[in-house]
């Protein structure tokens, strides 16, 4: 195996970086080739150039301002970062910028990429360039709201950018389950959920699918999508599955998961009654399946009170994991 096979591609980049800034002249292709660490000396031209230009494009996106020099004859001599006009500048956000960092990480607190966020929040905060960020979870709006059940957002986020075929299971609502090859045209959050809209190859037509239904992983494939995108599609939802308002009782201190939900609320006073001195009766909006799933990992104080199938279905799921584990 080769050095430079070990070499994963940030480092390459930050190799390429390093020698860039370090050289006095130009530096050439071949000589790039040759000594920057994660390119291969015995690739052929054709696979380093290819290789060769993507970094370029990716490090120029990134804001690093690779020079082409030429000669008086148009020949490219070589490469070079201008030291000068890449110098470390004080970072200052206006204020709808610092607006939009604040909800970047309220969103993503819950999710995912909950450590992420929180790393890029503090070395923010670190740098005195901004003030602490707001990380009150009442702030984010609930057509933002991520959640770890949304984790499918992030290859099909991918795939929308770079419109690549995807592949997943989906569980329509009486929880029946069926693969699904589909052309990713957009991602749209309405009440609190997210949305893939697209071209379903196994339905041939254009389906919208909510996101928390996709079961298990998303895989983007090296397939480009072959659909074009309608300027206003008309898109045939997947077989709805309606909300309920499902009440519980919740102690304090316990549910912090129900209580990030987009629709939670305190439930109104004639309903309330149906609480306990252990803790007052709440409401959220949400299918009963998704909702269970929020109740039983709640708290052990934490139960519905209505609708009653779902009371029932809460109870039987307790006792089918009592008779697993006696």
């Amino acid at each position: 195996m080769s050095a430079s096979s070990q070499v994963t591609r940030t480092e390459r980049l930050l190799n390429l970086v390093i020698a860039l800034m370090a050289a006095r002249s130009p530096i050439s292709r071949q000589a790039v080739q040759l000594s920057v660490v994660g390119y291969d000396p015995s690739a052929s031209t054709a696979a380093f150039e290819r290789m060769f230009e993507r970094d370029k494009d990716e490090l120029r996106s990134m804001g690093i301002p690779i020079e082409t020099i030429a000669d008086a004859h148009g020949e490219v001599l070589g490469y070079l970062i201008d030291t000068a006009e890449y110098a470390t500048r004080d970072v200052s956000f206006d204020a709808n910028e610092l607006l939009a960092l604040n909800l970047a990480a309220l969103v993503w607190d819950d999710a995912i990429l909950r450590a992420t966020a929180t790393t890029a929040v503090r070395k923010l905060e670190s740098t005195g360039a901004v003030p602490t960020l707001v990380s009150e979870p009442a702030a984010i709006p609930s057509f933002a709201h991520v959640s770890a059940s949304d984790a499918a957002l992030l290859p099909l986020m991918r795939s929308v950018r770079d419109q690549k075929v995807v592949r997943f299971s989906y569980r329509k609502p009486e929880g029946t389950e069926s693969s699904r090859r589909v052309d990713p045209w957009t991602l749209h959050a309405d009440d609190g959920r997210w949305y893939l809209s697209g071209w379903d190859h196994e339905r041939g037509s254009a389906r919208t699918f909510r996101v928390s239904r996709i079961e298990g992983s998303v895989t983007v494939t090296a397939e480009s999508s072959t659909t074009e995108r309608p300027a206003a599609p008309a898109v045939d939802a997947e077989d709805s599955e309606d909300d309920l308002e499902i009440g519980f009782v919740l102690p304090a201190r316990q549910g912090a998961e129900l209580r990030r939900h987009p629709t939670f609320r305190p439930a109104p006073p004639d309903l309330s009654s149906s609480g306990s001195d252990m803790g007052s009766v709440c409401t959220i909006r949400d299918s009963s399946r998704r909702a269970l799933s929020l109740l039983w990992r709640a708290g052990p104080d934490v139960y519905p009170v209505f609708p009653q199938d779902v009371v029932s279905a809460f109870r039987r799921g307790l006792e089918e994991l009592e008779a697993d584990h006696s």
